[in-house]
């Protein structure tokens, strides 16, 4: 009775939390949107003036609904970024059993909700969604008009089996990643939500959904962006960035409001994983264009032409790297590029050199470094379900991030519903659905990450693979926590038949942005992590330190490199040719002190994968070096455990399974008595470390 009011007490506790830092959040969101209005306004009625007439206002409502934000009195706005893809992403490998060993049945995305965030409502009544009744529920107000961009991004997550054709020959197939899913459908602009009496941005629609996963294929353009007439031509470019004296100032790579919004909203909600798709605006700008379309930048009073006398920006991503815009550079996201269709093979991935950077999506890295985007797959010349402002059952063709991000959104869906049949229902949570995606990578680009793929290709069997490693003691896949100044340290043989390999992703407290001049927006390379964990592969035969992967923000294109880095919340080591039966220690710190959102000192919570070690040998649950006469008996006890013969100031640490330790002391004579009488009944490590060798043992506690 006493630990079921403990465990009532604890999660009423947790729920009260939670729905303070809801109410905070709630309270921020609001006055970012009061401030953005009264901004908006004075913008508003500086470009149109006071008397206006009904189509001017409507226009000026439009606009209103999309806004972004502000820099410095400059407003942004809200755009959409617009069966080949499943066979490249291995996703169609998990839609039917008997593919992957250890797993029972096909996932189809049974009892999985998605939450989409787009530029309108999703035609329900579209035939990509009636395979099964009530696939799609719109939460916006039936006056909204159905969105084709929206449409087309659920069909990616969860479109069923289409077989199309024109002109008697076959097109293709426009299946999505989880058909048998369900969608909740918002719209990104700030709108009225029916039963609402004011409007609500899509962070607060976001706080009132509370999601498990949601898709965000829309973003900023904080470049240039190329306008287009009716018919085709180029009408017009405009800058969006800023002019300070003669010197224009691009937010390319700037990690702002929008992104310490988001990065907010999953640290308040850990169980939360946002995909946002990186943006399409590779290459964009008048250089190398023969128009003559008159070209413009962006003040607070709405466009002003480029004098004779101004040097023009250069076009985005003109050194192959930094155009993606604010918004989709948090850090507890998963922001996601664009690849061309894998034709070779069957359309399967066979090496690096099949993936191919889409020309117009948007590279990282964030201008600290840190690695955007974070994955990427098909968004190129992809099938879809398409429809009209007021509802009708079409196909498309079309290119763009918006529709590589949803791949993606399906994939994490169908590995959560595999986590909850092999782990009783448990999700993923952020950090460990980015740890799942980012250790199963499949290389792309340059060996290791880098600003066009980031991690590499999704690979959704290599992944749902991982899981299954999980169930069956073969990886190592943990939500850890680490206390301040404590080092977490787990010691494995390698089995040396593949790499020896650590991923760790942890959910960051959000960077609060202090942009006092517009210079300071511009390649800011100050680090936008908070809570700075290290992860290291040590050799424990020669003492040989192994470092994780770091880009270089002055030089990104230049293959990553191995070094400190203090820049991501997602580290690996990987080590190519570890020994066979080496053991190797695996050790996770941080740098100065862990503090949560407030600032308040509080323990970091993580999530780590490792493989390429021997089953069961974490902690040595097999002997990792000869006991050289030190006996830690008996191996099944109720209380005591005793350690006999180890040498004077040897020094004793006791594990649980999962790697947290849980006791340490110093060994001063002959024999030592080790207490584990308060802990549960499992298996537990003893460690045993002399001046030269570690020696460890499984204890059984009855």
């Amino acid at each position: 009775m006493k630990k079921n009011l403990i465990l009532i007490s604890t999660l009423l506790s947790l729920s009260i939390s939670a729905q303070k830092n809801n109410e905070k959040l709630s309270r921020e969101f609001e006055q970012q949107k009061i401030q953005n209005e009264k901004k908006f306004y004075i913008y508003a009625e500086k470009l149109y003036g006071k008397n206006r007439d009904s189509a001017t206002q409507k226009k000026i409502d439009s606009l209103k609904s999309r806004l972004g934000g502000f820099n410095f009195d400059i407003p942004y706005f809200l755009e959409e970024h617009d069966t080949r893809q499943l066979l490249n992403s291995n996703s169609d490998q998990l839609n039917t059993a008997g593919n992957i060993t250890g797993l029972t049945g096909a996932f189809n995305g049974e009892n999985i909700k998605y939450t989409v965030f787009d530029g309108g409502r999703i035609y329900e009544s579209h035939t990509a969604f009636d395979n099964i009744p009530g696939r799609i529920t719109n939460k916006e107000a039936s006056t909204q008009s159905y969105s084709d961009h929206s449409t087309g991004v659920g069909s990616f997550i969860g479109g069923k089996s289409v077989n199309l054709s024109s002109g008697g020959v076959t097109v293709g197939n426009a299946k999505g990643v989880a058909i048998n899913s369900v969608m909740d459908s918002y719209m990104f602009s700030t709108t009225t939500l029916p039963g609402a009496t004011s409007t609500s941005t899509v962070f607060e629609k976001i706080l009132a959904a509370q999601p498990n996963i949601s898709n965000h294929s829309y973003g900023v353009n904080s470049g240039w962006t190329v306008n287009y007439d009716n018919s085709g031509n180029v009408s017009s470019y405009v800058y969006n960035g800023s002019k300070s004296g003669n010197t224009f100032y691009d937010f390319q790579g700037t990690y702002n409001t929008n992104d310490y919004n988001y990065d907010a909203l999953v640290y308040n909600d850990p169980s939360y994983i946002i995909v946002k798709s990186s943006g399409n605006y590779f290459d964009m700008g008048p250089a190398g264009s023969t128009s003559t379309a008159p070209k413009y930048y962006r003040t607070s009073s709405g466009q002003t032409a480029f004098s004779t006398t101004d040097i023009l920006p250069a076009n985005n991503c003109s050194q192959g790297y930094d155009c993606i815009g604010p918004g989709s550079l948090a850090k507890n996201i998963i922001v996601v590029g664009a690849t061309d269709i894998i034709t070779t093979n069957n359309f399967r991935y066979t090496n690096a050199s099949d993936v191919v950077h889409s020309e117009y999506s948007s590279a990282g890295p964030r201008d600290d470094g840190g690695i955007k985007p974070d994955i990427s797959t098909v968004g190129t010349n992809v099938l879809y379900a398409a429809t009209s402002a007021t509802g009708s059952d079409s196909w498309a063709m079309n290119s763009g991030t918006s529709f590589s991000a949803p791949v993606v959104t399906g994939i994490i869906g169908l590995w959560t519903q595999i986590n909850k049949q092999l782990f009783n229902n448990a999700l993923l949570n952020a950090a460990s659905a980015k740890v799942l995606m980012v250790h199963s990578a499949a290389e792309a680009g340059n060996v290791g990450p880098d600003p066009w793929f980031g991690w590499g290709f999704i690979d959704a069997k290599k992944g749902a693979e991982l899981l299954v490693g999980k169930a069956n003691n073969t990886v190592i896949f943990n939500d850890e926590t680490l206390t301040s100044g404590v080092k977490n340290t787990k010691i494995i043989n390698a089995s040396g038949s593949e790499p020896l390999k650590v991923t760790v992703s942890w959910i960051d407290p959000q960077y609060t942005p202090d942009y006092q001049f517009v210079s300071d927006v511009f390649n800011n390379r100050t680090s936008k992590l908070i809570n700075d964990i290290d992860v290291r592969i040590i050799d424990t035969t020669n003492n040989t330190v192994y470092y994780p992967w770091k880009l270089d923000a002055n030089s990104p294109l230049t293959p990553a490199t191995k070094a400190d880095n203090t820049v991501d919340n997602v580290e690996q080591v990987v080590l190519d040719n570890p020994v066979a039966g080496r053991s190797y220690r695996i050790e996770i710190t941080n740098k100065g002190s862990l503090v949560d959102d407030s600032g308040a000192s509080a323990p970091q919570n993580y999530s780590i994968m490792v493989t390429g070690q021997n089953q069961q040998s974490v902690l040595g649950t097999t002997d990792l070096v000869k006991d050289n006469g030190i006996i830690i008996a008996p191996t099944l006890t109720k209380d005591f455990v005793k350690v006999l013969k180890a040498p004077k100031k040897s020094s004793y640490t006791i594990y649980d399974l999962s790697g947290k330790k849980l006791q340490n002391g110093n060994i001063n004579g002959d024999e030592a008595s080790l207490d584990l009488s308060s802990y549960i009944k499992g298996i537990y490590i003893i460690e045993v470390k002399t001046g030269n060798d570690i020696i460890s043992k499984k204890i059984i506690k009855e």
